[in-house]
């Protein structure tokens, strides 16, 4: 969930007396006050894009020897989308340390998924993946095996590009230390494969995107990014998968992180429709496609993400409708994951013969939202 005003949530130019609202979602609430809003060029209404930038390199196919395959969002959508992805750098890739030719799949009990929103520099992603190591939670067995599906990672230095003047930027979120590492430093720290997938610029005045990214102990294979439908920011899904080993051999194990957005768009105050469907639709028409329900091949799939369900936690249709897909999720922890509530979820589907549940972190590592860790069993079948 992003720390910002309302007011800076919409990227209209508005006459200095407008009525702006203002909130700080660390504690939920709104107020109505005479706001003068300033916004940066870059965040004026949206218009058709230039014919020399009809397509958006940010949305590379190819980043070193690594492919990327793009879903672009919705065709209605698509004039904000490229004014937004125009603003971002282009997406990022690390091998890990250990995904040589002689790496050897875990098998998936000995698995761990970890989903987080790391709130940019305020999170402390090195310590969660050091406790995790330790065995914190998991009773002191130490975990070797493990994804991070993140939200709210960025990015600084120069793959950022100049802010063209029909680009937009949401506005940034500063760290409180400077030089708090962003995933560039963690892609190169801590000897874990690394897909990052920025959807947004993080400030007008400075080269920061930010964005989701899946971090793993294991090599990421067929690496992907879905647009989601646009409301208020552009904002996309990125997905890959890992192999695990499992009684039928090899499989692959399928792996979505999103990150939905909390507000509507100005058009309806923000508040008044809830954006989330569309956008989880989205979400569950690609994880119902052949590449993620393949039982021949595949264990299952995981979604996991920061949903962002403000207004209703697990009554929200989005929340209904992940759950809906899922199977084999046998057990979640239902305890808040952030001040505003339950936001963060793991929604799997299994093969029959395995099950999953979730737990809540207790720390925060910094953050203003819980880590949800989900953890994989054999179903035992009836003789």
């Amino acid at each position: 969930m992003e720390r910002m005003p309302f007011s800076a949530a919409w990227h209209v130019p508005l006459p200095s007396t407008a009525i702006g609202i203002d909130a700080s979602p660390s504690d939920g609430i709104l107020r109505m006050l005479p706001a003068p809003l300033n916004p940066p060029l870059n965040q004026g209404a949206p218009t058709a894009p230039s014919q020399s930038a009809a397509t958006c390199t940010a949305r590379a196919a190819r980043v070193g020897a690594a492919t990327i395959t793009w879903h672009p969002g919705p065709r209605e959508d698509m004039v904000a989308l490229e004014q937004w992805c125009r603003g971002v750098g282009p997406p990022l890739v690390a091998p890990a340390s250990n995904g040589g030719g002689g790496h050897v799949p875990p098998s998936l009990q000995d698995l761990v998924v970890v989903t987080w929103n790391a709130h940019l520099a305020e999170g402390r992603l090195a310590d969660l993946v050091g406790d995790l190591r330790r065995g914190r939670f998991t009773g002191g067995r130490p975990v070797a095996h493990f994804v991070l599906l993140l939200q709210e990672l960025f990015r600084r230095g120069d793959d950022v590009p100049p802010l063209a003047p029909d680009a937009r930027s949401a506005f940034a979120i500063a760290p409180r230390d400077a030089r708090a590492p962003d995933a560039r430093d963690y892609g190169t720290s801590l000897g874990l494969a690394m897909l990052y997938v920025p959807s947004m610029r993080n400030g007008a005045g400075s080269l920061e995107d930010r964005g989701n990214a899946i971090v793993s102990s294991e090599p990421l294979l067929d690496a992907l990014a879905l647009e989601l439908p646009f409301e208020r920011q552009r904002r996309v899904a990125v997905g890959a998968a890992i192999s695990v080993r499992t009684a039928r051999g090899t499989e692959r194990l399928q792996l979505l992180n999103a990150h939905l957005e909390p507000l509507s768009s100005p058009s309806s105050l923000w508040l008044f429709r809830n954006p989330r469907r569309r956008q989880m639709s989205a979400i569950l028409d690609l994880v119902r496609s052949s590449r993620f329900d393949d039982e021949a091949t595949s264990v299952g799939a995981i979604v996991g993400g920061d949903f962002n369900t403000i207004q209703g936690g697990a009554g929200e249709d989005a929340y209904r409708d992940a759950h809906a897909w899922t199977r084999g999720l046998v057990a979640e922890d239902q305890r808040s994951t952030h001040l505003m509530g339950r936001l963060d979820y793991l929604f799997v589907r299994l093969s029959s013969d395995w099950a999953a549940n979730t737990i809540r972190v207790d720390d925060k590592y910094g953050s203003d939202h819980h880590p949800v860790l989900g953890r994989f069993q054999r179903v035992a079948r009836n003789p």
